[in-house]
């Protein structure tokens, strides 16, 4: 899973790096929104999925998601720095909380149906 994150992160720097020197706060905007929308897919994806082989990819782009949007904020400096990032996690934090509950609107019967099938489709005997 760790190994799945990293060449991620690889692969979104190296895109990156493709753009000319002083272009920062696109280069950030990059690698943030290609986190944020990782994280994003992974979490809605996440949701329908009942095979742990398929749950452990899932968990690697999560886990990438959340790195490339860490990873980003070494990419801006100085003023910039202080302006613009409250501005994108602002905008990021009111997605994820009304996606977040968007998708957890569902009633208990739901719920324990949804733990029962995962749990009957993990038992090897």
């Amino acid at each position: 899973m760790v190994m799945v994150s990293i060449l991620i992160v690889a692969l979104v720097n190296s895109l990156s790096n493709i753009l000319p020197e002083g272009m920062e706060l696109l280069r950030f905007s990059i690698i943030n929104l290609f986190g944020f929308c990782l994280f994003i897919f992974s979490i809605h994806k996440g949701k329908t999925i009942r095979n742990p082989k398929k749950v452990w990819f899932n968990n690697a782009f999560i886990t990438s998601g959340i790195t490339l949007i860490l990873y980003a904020n070494t990419v801006l400096s100085g003023a910039i720095h202080t302006y613009v990032l409250p501005i994108f996690y602002m905008v990021e934090i009111i997605i994820v909380l009304y996606i977040g509950n968007k998708l957890r609107r569902e009633t208990d019967y739901q719920m324990f149906q949804e733990m029962t099938d995962f749990s009957s489709s993990n038992v090897d005997v």
